[in-house]
Parts: C-alpha cells; sequence; structure tokens
C-alpha cells in the first residue's frame, strides 16, 4: 500500500485539485464556460464546492501519509465520484475542466483497484 508510485501519484492528483480549488477561490469565473456572468449565486456556489474540495484534499493528503487503508477507500470513492460528476458537469456546459477532472477520476478508480490488489 505504501508503494511510492501510488503515493505520488495520488498526491499530485491531490494537489492540482487543491490548486484548482485556491484558483476557484480567488476567481469563481474560472470554473464556469467563457463568457459566463459570475452572479452573486454563482460566485457563492463555486467557492463553497471549491472549499469541499480543499476539506477532502486535505483529508486525503493526511490519510496517504499516515497509511490509513480504510480511511483512503473512503476518500477515493468520494474523490472519484465527486471528479467524475464534475467532469460530466463540465462537459454538458463547455466547462474548461471536463477533461482534467475525467483524468482525476481515472485516478482515484484506478487506485481503488491498486489498493484492493495491494490487500
Amino acid at each position: 500500500m505504501r508503494s511510492r508510485v501510488f503515493v505520488t501519484v495520488n498526491v499530485l492528483a491531490t494537489l492540482v485539485t487543491l490548486a484548482v480549488s485556491v484558483l476557484v477561490i480567488a476567481d469563481p469565473g474560472l470554473a464556469l464556460p467563457a463568457g459566463t456572468e459570475v452572479t452573486p449565486g454563482v460566485d457563492t456556489f463555486a467557492r463553497a464546492c471549491a472549499v469541499r474540495s480543499l476539506a477532502v484534499g486535505g483529508a486525503l493528503l493526511v490519510s496517504l501519509a499516515r497509511g490509513a487503508r480504510g480511511a483512503l477507500t473512503a476518500l477515493l470513492w468520494v474523490s472519484g465520484l465527486t471528479q467524475l460528476g464534475d467532469a460530466a458537469i463540465h462537459a454538458l456546459n463547455g466547462g474548461p475542466a471536463a477533461a482534467s477532472a475525467g483524468v482525476l477520476a481515472v485516478v482515484a478508480f484506478g487506485s481503488l483497484g491498486w489498493l484492493r490488489r495491494d490487500e
């Protein structure tokens, strides 16, 4: 479970998610298709989503550092499903992050398979 490749891939994927979340908190328009108006409601919703991603990402990094298999399994499911949902939303709305969210979902679900094989 403590494979360097497994940990490195997940740390990098999580850091990408955290960086994007911080950027969206600073400018919620980054998460929207070009030309979309950032209304107060959109601003609040985008920032709330980004803050939740920071919490999940932080918990995932701590779980990776501790090698907490049970927590990792749950967090990878949450992360993968969230990224899959993000990919679908962005793809349907022409958002800029559809492909990257899809890749991050594959990383999370692939990691679940890796954990299962490593039992």
